[in-house]
């Protein structure tokens, strides 16, 4: 079919870009209803904090807690889920945007590795500020580590630039900082995971550091 044809040829070009986004589409209902979580519910299982059960009453466990009974995936699966169709639309045309052209500039597997890293530095430092356990999700954390992967890789390689508009960094780390302030809470979008935003970008600024070191040196 020719309508599919688009679709197969950006697949060609950016797999993992479309295989991040497809995944959360479609663990998307999964978010949808976080109140109705118990322990054994993926919504549960996929969260940082592990939830248990004492005499009937559920209580977030501590991170190692979750790690000691070897569910590692914790430390990244946040990442897939959104509580809102605004949070989603918003987080995956970011990770479009800016990982389809990581992709085109690294590879596939280097793209892979920046996700996951930026995933965990993201939700290690969100962990590390909350003042209590919580649920938090979303790819928002991964957005930013994309957009300081991008940020540092095309200044110190600007021959192979992924060519991202200098008005997009100043709008997102303006986001960011307004984000620490509180106000855009006060929109009714919800808390926003202000770590790990920045958790996200300070993991994108090594990897990007990283792969810059390693080009000049080849």
């Amino acid at each position: 079919m020719k309508w599919l044809e688009p679709l197969r040829g950006a697949f060609r070009r950016y797999p993992v870009t479309l295989m991040f986004i497809l995944l959360c589409i479609l663990l998307f209902p999964v978010g949808m209803n976080p109140g109705a979580a118990d322990p054994g519910s993926l919504f549960a299982q996929m969260m940082l904090f592990a939830l248990i059960d004492i005499s009937g009453e559920q209580y977030f466990a501590p991170i190692g807690y979750a790690l000691g009974q070897g569910e590692v995936w914790r430390l990244f699966t946040p990442m897939f889920i959104h509580f809102s169709l605004l949070h989603i639309a918003f987080n995956l045309l970011w990770v479009w945007e800016i990982g389809r052209r990581l992709e085109v500039t690294h590879g596939a597997a280097a793209l892979f590795g920046i996700v996951m890293l930026t995933s965990l530095s993201a939700n290690l430092l969100q962990c590390y500020m909350m003042s209590s356990p919580g649920f938090f999700g979303g790819m928002s954390g991964v957005v930013f580590g994309l957009l300081g992967h991008s940020l540092v890789w095309s200044r110190l390689v600007p021959s192979r630039s992924t060519g991202l508009a200098p008005g997009i960094y100043i709008f997102m780390l303006v986001y960011l900082a307004v984000g620490f302030t509180g106000a855009l809470d006060l929109l009714g979008l919800g808390r926003l995971a202000n770590g790990a935003h920045l958790g996200g970008l300070v993991g994108g600024l090594a990897t990007g550091a990283l792969a810059a070191l390693l080009a000049r040196r080849r």
